[in-house]
């Protein structure tokens, strides 16, 4: 069984936020030698949901601190929220962040689940899988052509110039989120992968051995997971989405064997979070992660 490549969820939000949360955390992650690090993605999040996600640095702009103060590793959202941002806009900020960073951005598209949030944004909750379905078709236009044309349901472009091109020829990899089956048929057409977050490793390997004869070359199976590294067991629960997920814990063997059952169901990247915790005990974490844990998986 192949390693993993092992990806950092960058702690740019919740109650231990700080700048050091975001710029220590992804220095170290270089140094320690994961292969990635991701940011979450909410705007103006509502109060009910506001723990764990506020207070939050903006995600896009969080990418470009973090490529800013690395030189190797890749860069990935995880993910954003397309149906309620301007496409438009969101594909010319990724193109500029995969040209000043050498083409090291992985992106990161999802629906999105919160009501109010759309709401606050003007957004259309309602569409938004057909918006995001337009928006991927219009992102890769954007970055094939410097002269770019489309016509959709929701977006028009014409006389238009769309320059620099990212470093990626095509544009960066495109991962799509979201643990249902809509989701996943959705990314198995339009997109370069899929990304659940904390799915159970029993339904992930259901959804993975589904699409077996649909799967294009090169195309990526992803989990992200938060983990508990202080001795306690992992743990199911019901997600606000009312699906099954899946908080990994335990001591190092038992994470790892955890971690080693997503690769066995076919994953080939992990990104971990690791708590809403002070930055210094964040790094520790990783230190031990990469340590104690990863050489196992």
């Amino acid at each position: 069984m192949a390693r993993p490549f092992l990806g950092i969820a960058i702690p740019h939000f919740g109650r231990n936020l700080s700048p050091e949360s975001v710029y220590g955390v992804a220095r170290t992650a270089e140094e320690l030698g994961y292969d990635s690090i991701w940011t979450t993605d909410h705007v103006i999040i509502d109060s009910s949901n506001y723990y764990p996600y506020g207070p939050i640095y903006e995600s896009i702009v969080t990418l470009t601190a973090i490529g800013s103060v690395t030189e190797r590793i890749k860069i990935g959202t995880s993910i954003i929220v397309i149906p309620m941002r301007n496409a438009i806009l969101v594909a010319k900020q990724l193109a500029s962040v995969d040209s000043l960073t050498d083409g090291r951005l992985i992106v990161g598209l999802g629906v999105g689940w919160n009501r109010q949030e759309f709401r606050n944004l003007g957004a259309s909750f309602g569409r938004r899988g057909r918006i995001e379905e337009e928006s991927i078709k219009l992102m890769r236009t954007l970055w094939s052509s410097s002269r770019p044309v489309f016509k959709g349901e929701f977006y028009k472009v014409e006389d238009a110039v769309f320059e620099p091109p990212p470093a990626q020829a095509g544009g960066p990899p495109i991962w799509l989120g979201g643990n249902s089956r809509a989701a996943f048929d959705r990314a198995l057409r339009l997109a370069d992968g899929w990304h659940v977050t904390g799915m159970h490793p029993d339904d992930f390997g259901e959804m993975v051995r589904s699409a077996a004869g649909r799967v294009k070359p090169g195309f990526v199976f992803s989990a992200r997971l938060a983990v508990e590294l202080e001795g306690k067991g992992p743990r199911e629960y019901i997600s606000a989405l009312g699906d099954r997920r899946y908080l990994l814990g335990g001591d190092a063997g038992q994470v790892a064997g955890q971690l080693s059952e997503y690769v066995k169901a076919g994953a080939s990247h992990l990104v971990l979070y690791l708590g809403d915790v002070p930055a210094k005990t964040y790094i520790e974490r990783m230190k031990h992660l990469m340590k104690d844990i990863a050489p196992s998986i």
